[in-house]
């Protein structure tokens, strides 16, 4: 996108939100795709102003097909993990009131990467926890002043069920599941250093949604063999809980920050 045409682009946000003053403001990370691109579409359909974040906005097709559709949505470039890019990001949005923070970015080792005791890449752990436990926070504490600044004050950190320590019952995914935990214990930590302020900081284990709806398949020999094997297990969380969780979301205070919540409302261990 040239000079002129992100200036267009901001300038039409602008607008928007001088138009509707009452419209709540979200930033997601981690928009391309899943959980991220779902929040977008049911946020944008609810009214609010988005801003969408993606690492790489050039090929976010279906991201950019909801920005076209929905004038309430803005597609912003961010990479969690690199910190001048979400200092830039901060910056450009200075003055800005955020109502939520959804940090929903990071890296599913359950579908990628090595994930194996005894056969650990541990560059690619080191990534994993970077991404998923580092970039959240550093995303967090640059936007707090956004955050604080709004009427709804919430910083929602989409976490996992395999983050629960408690309920730990095999060795599978253990770069993923101790990302999660590790994420759970800085922001438990985080929620207590910002609530004087106002700010609630809540984490949130939203399952495998079934984003694109594939319980509906009428034939599914042509989904994947995961997709096969998730559909025939009942292990998809329904498409419905990307709107439970806006609901979850909206109701929380302060008091609830110390919930390991999960997207139907019911709490998990720690």
């Amino acid at each position: 996108m040239t000079f002129l045409q992100n200036a267009a682009v901001l300038f039409m946000f602008a607008i928007g939100l001088s138009s509707n003053a009452e419209a709540r403001t979200v930033l997601v990370t981690g928009s391309s795709q899943g959980h991220g691109l779902a929040f977008i579409n049911d946020y944008a359909e609810r009214g609010w102003t988005v801003i969408a974040t993606t690492r790489t906005p050039a090929t976010a097709d279906r991201l950019q097909t909801l920005a076209n559709k929905f004038s309430n949505v803005v597609v912003e470039e961010l990479d969690v993990t690199d910190f001048a890019e979400v200092d830039a990001l901060a910056e450009k949005y200075a003055g800005t009131p955020i109502d939520v923070l959804n940090l929903n970015g990071a890296i599913n080792t359950f579908r990628v990467g090595r994930n194996t005791h005894g056969e650990t890449d541990y560059t690619w752990l080191e990534q994993v926890l970077r991404t998923n436990i580092i970039g959240q926070l550093y995303v967090a504490e640059k936007f707090l002043e956004h955050v604080a600044a709004s009427d709804q004050k919430t910083i929602a950190v989409m976490s996992a069920v395999g983050g629960s320590i408690t309920n730990v019952r095999s060795s599978m995914a253990p770069s993923y599941r101790a990302s999660k935990a590790g994420l759970n214990m800085l922001m438990r930590t985080y929620g207590e250093a910002v609530k004087e302020r106002g700010v609630i900081v809540a984490v949130i284990a939203p399952g495998t949604i079934d984003t694109e709806n594939y319980m509906a398949v009428e034939d599914p020999s042509t989904l994947s063999e995961r997709d096969q094997r998730m559909v025939a297990a009942n292990a998809y969380a329904p498409r419905h809980a990307i709107g439970a969780m806006i609901d979850l979301i909206d109701g929380l205070t302060l008091d609830d920050i110390g919930t390991f919540h999960k997207w139907d409302g019911t709490t998990l261990p720690w």
